[in-house]
Order: structure tokens, then C-alpha cells, then sequence
């Protein structure tokens, strides 16, 4: 096999790895309903097979830097199958809600480890006039994954059962794991630099607690624990600050934070995907709950939005290449707030029809933001600053997912635990409130872009 051909393979192979991790991800969203039926849970207790599963894959990309100077590509590779097919394995046969969390941590191995690992293959091993080629032909087979999930669950799911999900993916990663094998290999020796432990811990438990916080919220504002977990999460951020300016052994290299720019930037680029990720959420369920639909069409639903979006990312990049960041990130941002507002107009009688329209304008306007705000971002960060700032948005874009699906499933909680009402029309109401947290969140992703070309262009002014 060439040299060259064997490469590609390699970056393939982490990148098919990080698409079956990504593809149960949005693929559950649409067997909640089953799931609470069947092991007798609210919503806001199922929403952390998604809420546990991007929480962990947000801690294991904290450490992704060390891990790749640490072990090989090809021993994380195999870790990362392993852990896969080994949760998917439990979640497929597991006989109440807490063993199915339990595999589902256990999984988030497997897209933890490999969407850095294909990073850091095109990077490594691929020749540098030709990084854009391949990181677009990776990332085209990881964003596929959010595009085919809801249909790929909602159809097994609707024929089988929602357990077979984890039956056909672990299939697929053996596939996957068989494959990679025979062309990922050792590019680099390993440095055993040691590795600051405290503030990964601290860093951590921060996002922990910060999920678990936000998940009170289901219990009412007023909720003590709320509070008292949310003022835990701004004390271990605190600590972790003092320790990273201390410690020799950077985590994280907090020099990037010193441009406003890129504060503003990763700032809009995490309220991205807590829409896209919490509406993605929120629809399945509403249309099974309230439109009385089955998880077929809980799933379809949202394939023609995701397609049409995913065929258009190409010139969304290239519009950014040829106009600027302006006109893609305000439009992109306009898009969704609209999409927002009429989903929030209209939450009590939305049909599938109205969902379908909808959530192709939010689409539209997310894939059309979402790259180039990081884009845009990193930008304006300089030499090896820049790989803490994409390791940054990464993983924040993980955590935004974890954290958009809790609120905005605690926030429907809150209607459903009326006794007053019934429990559709609860869903509905719950569900527009929903709505209208997310058109306030767009409203800030617009006015970070604001203040973003505002710095940006104080400087070029300067």
C-alpha cells in the first residue's frame, strides 16, 4: 500500500470513529419518549444519555494535547474503539436507566479521543499545501453524522426497537476499528512531560458541576442547590485560573483570553451550538409528545433542514474566503433568531410541516455562522496560542451541547411537573418557553458579533 494511500486511510478511519460517536448522539434524541416510558424516568433524568455522554467528551478533550504527545495515534485509536464498542455494548443490554448512562459515558471514549486524533493526523501526516483538502473531506464524513442521526434512530427505533441503535453502531466501529488498524501507526516519539493533574480535576469538576447546576433548574429558580452549585462552578473556575498562571505544566495556555476578540468569538461560538444542539433536542420530543407522531418521523423531520445546510457549507466557507466574516456570521446569526422566534410564535400548534421549514432557516443560518465564527476567532491568535484557542472552542462546543440540552430540557421539566394541565399541552408550553430562551440566545450570538468586529476594528484603525 502507498505511503500516501495509507494516510488518507488513516485519517479516515479516526474520522469514521468520530462520526459513529457523534451519530448515537443525535440519533437518541429521538427514542426519549420510549426510553422514559420504558424505564419509568422524567425528561429531564433521559436527557443525560446526550447531557453525560458530550460532558464527558468535553473533560477527554481537555487533556487531548497531552494524550496525543503521550501515546501514539494508533494506541488512541484503540482505546477509542474499545471504549466505544464496549458502552455500546452495555447501553444495548442494559436493564435500567442508570447502566445505560453508565455505557453511555463509557462511549464518549470513542468520539473523545478520535475527532482530535483526526486533527491531529491531517496535521501530522498529510502535507501542508494540502490541509484544507483533507480537513474538509474529514470534516465532510464527521458532519454528516448530526445530519443522519435523528433519521437513523428515529427509523430503528419506529421498525426495531431503539436498543438495536447500539447493535448496528458497534458493528459499524468494528468495521471501523479492524480497519484502522492496518494503516494508523507511530508519527512522532512520545514525550512522557508530565501532566498537571490538579488542574485538570479542578477544570473538570467545574463543567460537572456547572451541568448538574443548570440541571436544577427543572426544580424552579428558587432552588437552593441551583445556586449553591452554580457559585461551586465560579470557585473552581477561580482556582483553576490561579493554578494555570502558576503551574509550569499548562493545561491550558490562559494567553488567549488577553484578545477580546477571540472572547467574543468563542463566546458566539458556543451559544451556536447550544441552539443547535438544545432545538435538536426539544423538536423530536414535541412532535412525538404533542403532534402524537411516531420516532420515524420524530427523526425525518429534521433530515431535509440538515441536508440542504450541510450541502451548502462548502460556499457558506467560501463566502467567508471572498466577502469577509461579516456577512456570513450577521446573516448566518439572523437566520437563526428568526428561526427562533417563530418557533416560539408559533410552539403551541407547531406541525411537522412548520418544524421541517423552521429548523431548515436555523440550519441554514447555523452552518452558515458555525465554522467561520471559529474562523474568525482564531484569527486573531498568534503562533502556538492558536491550538490552545481551537482546543478551547472545542471544547466548548462540547460542553455548549451538554449544557443547551440540560436547560432547555429543565425548562420544559418545569411545565411538564404541573399537575394542573395535560401533559401534552405542558410539553407544548414548556417547549415554547423554550423557544424563547433560544431567540434570547441568538440575540446575544449577534451582539458578540458586534462587539467582536468592533475590537477587530479598533485594531486595524490603531
Amino acid at each position: 500500500m502507498k505511503e500516501n494511500t495509507k494516510n488518507i486511510l488513516a485519517v479516515l478511519s479516526a474520522a469514521f470513529m468520530s462520526f459513529v460517536g457523534i451519530l448515537t448522539e443525535t440519533s437518541l434524541n429521538v427514542t426519549f419518549p420510549k426510553m422514559m416510558k420504558e424505564f419509568n424516568v422524567t425528561l429531564d433524568t433521559i436527557q443525560w444519555t446526550t447531557t453525560g455522554y458530550l460532558l464527558a467528551i468535553a473533560i477527554i478533550m481537555i487533556c487531548s494535547s497531552y494524550l496525543n504527545e503521550r501515546f501514539t495515534a494508533k494506541q488512541l485509536f484503540v482505546v477509542a474503539c474499545i471504549g466505544f464498542m464496549v458502552g455500546s455494548v452495555i447501553s444495548a443490554i442494559a436493564p435500567n436507566f442508570p447502566i445505560l448512562l453508565l455505557g453511555r459515558l463509557i462511549s464518549a471514549l470513542g468520539a473523545g479521543l478520535s475527532t482530535p486524533l483526526m486533527f491531529n493526523l491531517v496535521t501530522e501526516i498529510m502535507p501542508r499545501a494540502k490541509w484544507g483538502v483533507y480537513m474538509g473531506i474529514a470534516g465532510l464524513v464527521v458532519a454528516m453524522a448530526p445530519t443522519l442521526g435523528p433519521a437513523f434512530g428515529g427509523i430503528v427505533t419506529f421498525y426495531l426497537n431503539w436498543r438495536y441503535i447500539f447493535v448496528f453502531v458497534t458493528i459499524f466501529a468494528v468495521i471501523v476499528f479492524f480497519a484502522g488498524l492496518t494503516v494508523i501507526g507511530k508519527y512522532h516519539e512520545q514525550s512522557k512531560n508530565s501532566f498537571d493533574w490538579l488542574s485538570f480535576i479542578v477544570l473538570a469538576a467545574s463543567f460537572i458541576t456547572l451541568t448538574i447546576g443548570v440541571n436544577q433548574i427543572s426544580n424552579g429558580i428558587a432552588n437552593p442547590l441551583l445556586w449553591i452549585l452554580l457559585v461551586v462552578t465560579a470557585v473552581l473556575i477561580g482556582v483553576f485560573v490561579k493554578l494555570s498562571k502558576r503551574s509550569s505544566k499548562k493545561l491550558l495556555n490562559l494567553e488567549v483570553f488577553k484578545q477580546k476578540a477571540f472572547i467574543y468569538g468563542a463566546l458566539a461560538y458556543f451559544l451556536l451550538q447550544f441552539n443547535n444542539i438544545g432545538i435538536s433536542f426539544v423538536l423530536p420530543n414535541y412532535i412525538q409528545i404533542v403532534g402524537k407522531q411516531s420516532s420515524l418521523i420524530g427523526g425525518l423531520i429534521l433530515l431535509p433542514g440538515s441536508i440542504i445546510a450541510g450541502l451548502l457549507n462548502p460556499y457558506f466557507g467560501s463566502l467567508y474566503d471572498k466577502k469577509g466574516a461579516r456577512l456570513p456570521l450577521y446573516t448566518g446569526g439572523f437566520l437563526m433568531a428568526i428561526s427562533c422566534l417563530l418557533f416560539a410564535i408559533f410552539g403551541l400548534n407547531l406541525t411537522s410541516m412548520l418544524i421541517i421549514v423552521f429548523y431548515g432557516i436555523m440550519m441554514l443560518g447555523h452552518r452558515m455562522a458555525f465554522s467561520n465564527t471559529m474562523a474568525e476567532a482564531l484569527k486573531v491568535e498568534k503562533g502556538t496560542l492558536r491550538a490552545d484557542a481551537t482546543a478551547v472552542c472545542q471544547t466548548s462546543q462540547q460542553l455548549a451541547g451538554s449544557v443547551g440540552t440540560t436547560i432547555l430540557a429543565s425548562i420544559m421539566s418545569i411545565w411538564q411537573k404541573r399537575a394542573n394541565i395535560p401533559y401534552t399541552l405542558a410539553t407544548a408550553e414548556g417547549s415554547r418557553a423554550a423557544f424563547w430562551f433560544t431567540l434570547l440566545i441568538s440575540l446575544i450570538i449577534l451582539f458578540s458579533y458586534w462587539k467582536m468586529f468592533k475590537v477587530e476594528k479598533s485594531k486595524t484603525v490603531k
